[in-house]
């Protein structure tokens, strides 16, 4: 009898136990696998569906047909127009001049409207189908292509911070897909590979999106729940789990950073989304190389950050930039963020310290060249200069977006020699130690010496490059011997 009893106390722990890892085990695997094709090679496995991508599926079947449902019924002017470009830092307080170039009939805008409206009213009930894992954190790449060298380095410099958050990196279709980086590579870096074709075409309505609006879809379609959007080229310098744990992120579950210029978005765009004109000066236009977003705060804001971005090319993109002069590239995803949160009136935050440029001197004509955006800490920056809080001198870097060069191994060696002429790119060591607290600069060489070394034959984008560790390491033994 003792022996039994015995027995029972040892067996019922365990098999409790069993049970409660099971049930963990396949919560983890739903969390950090969302996506569950499995690919060999240049062919593709099925595979039952997750739990979340089956949910994502049915999200997307009714978003898709409710994107559809709300179509703009007209164009827009496809004439080039030039806004004024007006530096933000510059502005006097209370200016007040938004350039109206659009030539949009009344009833063109009226249609525009209403399409708006109809789609704003399915919100609601498209928000409660939203997929997420409730209470996650994470960072998210829309990456694919010549793109993913320039993730690795991103992804590397993430991890020198000491900073865990899994990462999900979404490529546009499964012919993106890169066996060795995604299987092999990206793994042990708690990083997993998406496809955006697993969902887009699971669907009747089989909507095309490319370029600047994979990144709302990717913004969509992970797993996070509180998100960190991330582009393949921006560099963390600090942990991003400080941002997502601290005000203002966690009162308002939004925050943009912004760009160097005044926003020259069209009045008819607030017309159209029925919201007061608000003064040019009231807040920077937006630089979207990263921004933080709470899906559990707002789900119904993401859904119309989709709206946006699904009718951006030919819609509103040029609405809200109005292709500024010399800056045609400015018509992107970047302003159509910022732009649902008004629309909404939804919570948010902007980072109002400027952006600090570093760069370099060129030798031809010893002018300055900027080569790199740094993006500053929201919680110092919503003490200092919202809160007042004199305590707070200085607001600390989070993000050096590597905005001119790309830092791919397989090109930097010619950039190097041709336009940076064989000198740091960021400025001097003791600048960087003092901004960074460490050498960036010398750690991103090194990372994309890395890359070019020891994956120099991974990558599809270099199959026609020769090479490339050689090269790319004689630039690094220049700089740092």
């Amino acid at each position: 009898m003792i022996s039994i009893r015995r027995s029972r106390t040892i067996v019922l722990p365990i098999l409790l136990f069993s049970l409660i890892w099971l049930v963990f085990r396949g919560h983890l695997r739903w969390l950090h696998h969302p996506f569950t094709t499995a690919i060999n090679g240049t062919s593709a496995d099925e595979v039952p569906p997750s739990p979340f991508q089956s949910g994502l599926i049915e999200f997307w079947d009714t978003t898709s047909r409710a994107l559809v449902e709300a179509k703009p019924d007209c164009s827009l002017p496809t004439d080039p127009i030039e806004a004024p470009l007006n530096e933000f830092a510059s502005l006097k307080k209370g200016f007040d001049f938004r350039p109206d170039l659009l030539k949009i009939s009344q009833q063109d805008v009226d249609k525009m409207r209403d399409a708006h409206a109809r789609f704003v009213a399915q919100i609601p009930e498209l928000a409660q189908k939203l997929p997420y894992a409730t209470g996650t954190q994470g960072i998210v790449v829309a990456a694919s292509g010549a793109l993913l060298p320039v993730f690795l380095v991103s992804l590397k410099m993430l991890r020198r911070t000491g900073s865990t958050l899994p990462v999900e990196v979404f490529m546009e279709s499964k012919n993106n897909y890169e066996k060795e980086i995604c299987e092999i590579v990206l793994p042990p870096m708690n990083a997993t590979c998406m496809i955006f074709s697993e969902i887009l075409e699971a669907v009747p309505h089989r909507l095309k999106m490319s370029r600047y609006q994979l990144k709302a879809l990717a913004l969509g379609f992970s797993s996070f729940d509180d998100v960190l959007l991330l582009d393949a080229d921006n560099l963390p310098v600090e942990q991003p789990e400080n941002l997502l744990n601290s005000e203002p992120y966690l009162s308002k579950g939004f925050v943009s950073w912004p760009d160097y210029w005044a926003n020259t978005a069209s009045p008819k765009f607030y017309e159209i989304s029925m919201q007061p004109v608000p003064p040019t000066s009231e807040r920077a236009a937006s630089e979207a190389g990263q921004l933080l977003l709470s899906k559990g705060k707002h789900a119904s804001l993401l859904l119309l950050i989709l709206y946006y971005n699904y009718y951006g090319p030919n819609h509103y993109y040029k609405l809200l930039s109005q292709s500024p002069a010399g800056e045609r590239d400015r018509e992107t995803d970047k302003e159509t963020y910022l732009a649902a949160a008004m629309s909404l009136n939804a919570s948010f935050h902007t980072v109002t310290t400027n952006i600090e440029t570093l760069g370099y001197t060129q030798v031809h004509d010893n002018r300055f060249k900027g080569a790199g955006m740094v993006q500053h800490n929201p919680e110092d920056d919503y003490s200092k200069n919202i809160l007042h809080n004199k305590e707070i001198k200085e607001v600390r870097p989070s993000f050096l977006h590597a905005n001119t060069y790309r830092l791919d191994a397989s090109e930097m060696h010619e950039i190097f020699n041709s336009e940076i002429r064989s000198q740091r790119m960021w400025g001097g060591t003791k600048g960087m130690i003092g901004k960074f607290g460490r050498d960036v600069e010398k750690q991103v060489w090194a990372e994309t010496l890395y890359t070019g070394c020891h994956l120099e034959h991974a990558f599809s984008a270099w199959v026609n490059k020769t090479h490339v560790c050689k090269k790319i390491g004689r630039v690094y033994k220049f700089l740092y011997n």
